[in-house]
């Protein structure tokens, strides 16, 4: 209620902002609701109270998109793309564009609820019972659940669309970066930060080395090498991997809500180790590689996998030719082919059969697409400055430098992976 929100909000001396939708193919309508105007909601009620509140908002470095090379700890213009910026004439708004997403979403809803695509979903959720007996949903359940996949698919390939139009990679970095925008827009005199982290790794000390929660950019990578499953992916040799430990981001949050003053301009503060402490692709490949040679994971029946070098592609095109001729295509025509044998429908090989290739096919297609967004942070040339962060640093006492430390330079990168991250990785997230 109203009443409860201004006794929240009255006398709340700042504002963290941390949650937020993570996925890169979420519906892009669902991304902007929770990453950019629930950010604005939260806003607009630390403005309805005196004094405001100061505001830190969790951005991510990857709001940066297409930018290649130097990028620069700057906020965003609310009427400018970064597609804008690289030369590209298509108009951009933000709340424009905000408006256009949800009447998409809108159109997309009402196409499903037409008497002729509920039919579509109907015969489609019968041909799947007609497979399997096992599902545990009657034909009308299962013609929906089809229909909320289908509008998700939708909206999630409009997200990656429109992003790509306007020079970002995903929906959920367009979303975020519409977040900063409207947090620009309607700041007024609120004490603003926006804090940008890449791809954030276990903690170095704080609550205890190694601790981490939930897979994030890196971690697929590290357990499907480890695992054997992954050979091969786009990737440039080359291209930094910036990624920082969570409590290195806690410690510099603390510090800019600590700092923040007053001024109709945020404060923005990028970190990460592009740009004080890289490294490649290719060396922390061989880093985790070497890790696993010496604490190899192992079969079902225990036996040591043996893990290869990755084999990097130089794009993801060429990569998804490969699985496309040697899984994909199959699959089609075995799934095709399986689909005629009228006689064999009612048998249990048969129902086997077919499940186990559609099941493949749509493991291969989810290959392909999440390569097609994994490559935007594998090949990319990003090199996040942090000049802000480290300037806020150097204003901590020693003391509080020790306490709240946030400079990446000192990390060791073999021994972080080797002696933290992978074996919190073990407890924390595989246990």
């Amino acid at each position: 209620s109203d009443t409860d929100r201004q006794t929240i909000f009255t006398g709340l001396d700042a504002i963290i902002h941390v949650a937020a939708q993570v996925s890169w193919d979420e519906r892009l309508d669902y991304s902007i609701k929770v990453n950019a105007m629930a950010t604005k909601r939260l806003l607009e009620y630390g403005k309805a109270v005196t004094p405001n509140p100061r505001f830190v908002y969790i951005s991510s470095a990857y709001v940066n998109g297409k930018r290649t090379g130097k990028v620069a700890e700057r906020p965003f213009d609310p009427n400018q793309s970064i597609a804008n910026e690289l030369g590209e004439k298509i108009p951009f708004a933000i709340e424009s564009e905000i408006n256009a997403t949800f009447a998409y979403a809108k159109k997309v809803e009402m196409e499903t609820l037409s008497e002729g695509m509920k039919q579509k979903f109907r015969k489609e959720a019968e041909l799947q019972l007609s497979f399997r007996d096992d599902m545990g949903h009657s034909m009308e359940e299962l013609a929906e659940i089809l229909q909320n996949k289908f509008v998700h698919s939708r909206l999630s390939d409009y997200g990656i669309q429109q992003a790509n139009l306007h020079g970002w990679t995903d929906s959920y970095c367009l979303s975020k970066a519409m977040g900063e925008m409207l947090l620009v827009k309607y700041q007024e005199n609120v004490p603003l930060a926006i804090i940008r982290p890449p791809g954030i790794t276990s903690a170095v000390k704080d609550p205890s080395p190694g601790w981490l929660e939930g897979f994030h950019l890196v971690e697929p990578l590290i357990v499907g090498m480890g695992k054997g499953l992954i050979k091969a992916f786009p990737g440039s040799e080359k291209s930094l991997i910036d990624t920082v430990p969570v409590d290195y981001v806690v410690s510099l949050i603390l510090a800019a809500c600590a700092t923040l003053t007053e001024s109709d301009k945020p404060y923005v503060y990028q970190i990460g180790t592009s740009h004080t402490n890289p490294i490649t692709l290719s060396e922390i490949s061989k880093i985790w590689r070497s890790y696993f040679q010496n604490h190899p994971m192992t079969t079902d029946r225990g036996k040591p996998i043996e893990v290869k070098p990755i084999k990097f592609f130089k794009s993801p095109e060429s990569f998804n030719q490969k699985i496309q001729w040697q899984y994909l295509y199959p699959l089609t025509i075995a799934e095709k082919i399986l689909m005629r044998l009228q006689f064999a429908k009612g048998s249990k090989w048969y129902r086997n059969m077919i499940g186990w290739v559609i099941k493949s096919r749509k493991k291969a297609e989810r290959v392909c697409r999440f390569s097609d967004l994994y490559s935007a942070y594998t090949m990319n040339s990003w090199i996040f400055m942090t000049d802000n962060s480290m300037a806020l640093f150097q204003k901590l006492s020693l003391s509080d430098q020790v306490t709240f430390d946030f400079d990446t330079s000192k990390l060791d990168w073999k021994k972080f992976w080797n002696e933290t991250h992978i074996p919190g990785m073990k407890k924390y997230v595989l246990k």
